[in-house]
């Protein structure tokens, strides 16, 4: 095989990314604990929304904040909340562990834009966002996780 003709799990050790997998999942799991035991809700949710679209860096952002997510900032606080525990403990378990990280991915993407956090920096959202791409780049569930029991079971891409 040719230099980086496969995929990149195959030019890298399986035990590469543990780390950035496991450090990764105990700080969604714990941010998502903190929002869940420390009242975080619509009410908080809505005054840091509306904080930032007071000054939006990402302009084709601002309708979506301004239309979906303040009106609706019950509903968003708990998807972040239950989304962070939901990716934590998917990480730290190893389980579907590529689909965990395009969730979170997903919610990083959201909070840089929302945030108005510069694309080159290194601010929360932009390293957890190469963290999460580590992850799904080089299938670090596989690795003492439970995605290796499942590998056959479970697509390519989630797993």
């Amino acid at each position: 095989m040719g230099f980086l003709k496969g995929r990149i799990e195959d030019y890298s050790s399986p035990l590469a990314a543990l780390p950035v997998r496991l450090y990764t999942g105990y700080f969604f799991f714990k941010f998502g604990l903190q929002k869940a035991t420390g009242g975080f809700g619509g009410a908080a949710l809505r005054e840091t929304l509306t904080k930032w679209s007071l000054e939006p860096r990402y302009g084709f952002y601002l309708p979506f904040l301004k239309g979906v997510a303040i009106p609706h900032a019950e509903t968003f606080a708990l998807l972040v909340m239950f989304g962070e525990i939901v990716v934590g403990a998917a990480l730290l378990l190893g389980f579907a562990a590529r689909l965990a990280s395009l969730v979170g991915l997903f919610m990083c993407a959201n909070f840089l834009l929302a945030s108005g956090t510069r694309l080159i920096s290194t601010d929360q959202p932009v390293v957890f966002g190469l963290l999460l791409l580590t992850i799904f780049c080089t299938a670090a569930g596989r690795t003492v996780g439970l995605d290796h029991f499942l590998k056959g079971r479970l697509p390519g891409w989630a797993a």
